[in-house]
């Protein structure tokens, strides 16, 4: 029986989970770890934020909300990804990103699990999930023919989101002021 792009995100979010597991246990092996975490999560962010998520706006106005919180989190969890991927595997400061990343990543799930994923089972109709799930493959194994490259934001998607937030000073702040002021 196919399956539906619900299925494959929870089976997604597992795997991920797994590597995490692996990346606290397996320190000889972080370098291949972290290459496989980077490209399988990118892959996913990108396959959601393009093929899922335009969907369940679309059928379920109510959760747009929703949607760009979750966009918002994939792209923060990109940049501690970036952190992650250019800290020492043998050093402290690895273990500190990783529980970020882990932290943020295990945030996301819970709320994707427990808000977007039931929202989407409601407002698509089985046979249309299906077809999603296949639309959902195939634009992850596009993305992970591509190499990594986590997105991180940019300087102006940073100050745009200070000047919502009302943080003081924002315009002439550098890019890792911005960072810093912002939380992450």
């Amino acid at each position: 029986m196919p399956q539906n792009v619900i299925d494959l995100i929870m089976a997604d979010h597992r795997d991920v989970e797994m590597i995490f597991e692996k990346l606290k246990k397996e320190q000889e092996n972080r370098p291949a770890l972290v290459a496989e975490l980077a490209a399988k999560f990118v892959a996913h962010a990108r396959a959601e934020e393009t093929k899922v998520y335009p969907e369940l706006a679309k059928a379920a106005p109510s959760e747009r909300g929703e949607v760009h919180h979750g966009v918002e989190e994939h792209h923060e969890a990109e940049e501690l990804l970036a952190t992650l991927m250019a800290a020492d595997p043998d050093r402290p400061e690895f273990l500190t990103a990783l529980e970020q990343m882990v932290k943020a990543v295990t945030h996301h799930v819970e709320e994707e699990e427990s808000d977007i994923l039931p929202a989407m089972a409601k407002a698509i109709p089985a046979d249309k999930l299906v077809t999603m799930g296949r639309v959902f493959s195939q634009a992850k194994a596009e993305e992970l023919a591509k190499p990594p490259k986590p997105k991180g934001r940019t300087k102006e998607e940073l100050v745009e989101q200070a000047k919502e937030k009302g943080v003081e000073g924002y315009s002439s702040m550098t890019k890792e002021e911005l960072l810093a002021a912002l939380g992450g």
